[in-house]
């Protein structure tokens, strides 16, 4: 009964992005992750699927705990298992974007090495997941939340490159975090025009209303800083 409820709550999981990010999409939350149809007829299929989620049932028994500092080696443990252990399965990819979280939302400081050497690991052996939006919208916001420019730069800059190349975005977070981090570093010439992407391609999303306000801000540096 205890095994079906848990497979009940991966359900939440999986195919919300198998489903999801192959659409492109604006929104500018992240959200929680679904299963396909077939996902929920058959918790898993394979003799490796069932040990991956039963190392997952440890982890979920592990995050039951009020004190989850406490547990976050652990859980580490565990998620790395099932990295390493079973690699050509569903739960791998997702598990590498949980790591992440726990590196970067959990951990006190954020661990940043961690969490960006896990990413590269992700990324030469899915380079065409569709988890790594997912990834990139996790280590962005914190490092938004935390202020390491340089590095929200150095993450979201690939976005600024693919407009500069095709002259399309599939969602405006990439570009305003870009935006955000050459402002904040002082480089409002190139903000400008990254603002001014969010706001030509998704007039009606939050990020456009907040791009407009920083444009604003942009034109009262000018006026009171000429060059």
């Amino acid at each position: 009964m205890k095994k079906a409820y848990i497979y009940t709550i991966l359900s939440i999981f999986l195919v919300f992005i198998f489903v999801r990010a192959s659409v492109a999409t604006s929104s500018e939350k992240t959200e929680d992750v679904v299963t396909s149809e077939e996902t929920k007829k058959k918790p898993y299929s394979t003799e490796q699927e069932e040990k991956a989620y039963e190392l997952f049932e440890e982890i979920l028994t592990l995050t039951e705990t009020s004190d989850i500092q406490a547990v976050l080696p652990q859980m580490e443990a565990l998620y790395l298992r099932i990295i390493k252990e079973y690699p050509d399965i569903a739960l791998a990819q997702e598990s590498y974007w949980r790591l992440i979280s726990l590196y970067v939302d959990k951990s006190t400081p954020p661990s940043y090495e961690k969490a960006e050497d896990l990413y590269n690991e992700f990324l030469k052996k899915y380079p065409g997941s569709v988890m790594k939006n997912l990834i990139e919208d996790t280590l962005s916001k914190s490092y938004y939340k935390n202020e390491k420019w340089d590095k929200l730069l150095k993450l979201c800059s690939p976005a600024f490159d693919e407009f500069n190349e095709t002259g399309k975005l599939a969602n405006p977070n990439p570009m305003f975090m870009c935006a955000e981090a050459k402002f904040n570093l002082g480089d409002l010439e190139e903000a400008e025009k990254a603002y001014k992407v969010v706001i030509e391609l998704f007039p009606k999303s939050n990020r456009a209303a907040t791009a407009k306000a920083r444009l604003e801000e942009i034109k009262k540096r000018k006026l009171n800083y000429p060059k």
